[in-house]
């Protein structure tokens, strides 16, 4: 019974150290209207803000605003990679 505490206090410490210490990737995206893009991504807006244009490596994704603010049209086109 000894043993059995030994080795299961070690296999815990050994599984605490080994989540703790591995590298996790930061989060290089940002969501602008729902939309994840990456942050360094291009954004144009026109019309005050009713015409959003983002365009990043992986896609491109046109927004149109009614008056109110409210979301009227929403376009993603993904990016052919040859």
């Amino acid at each position: 019974m000894k043993k059995f505490t030994k080795l299961a206090a070690f296999v815990f410490i050994a599984a605490i150290t080994f989540t703790s210490c591995r590298n996790e990737e930061k989060a290089e995206t940002k969501e602008v209207e729902g939309v994840e893009m990456e942050n360094d991504a291009e954004v144009k807006v026109k019309d005050g803000g009713e015409k959003i244009k983002m365009e990043d490596s992986e896609k491109e994704v046109k927004i149109k605003k009614d008056e109110q603010g409210n979301i009227e049209k929403k376009k993603v086109d993904m990016k052919d990679e040859e």
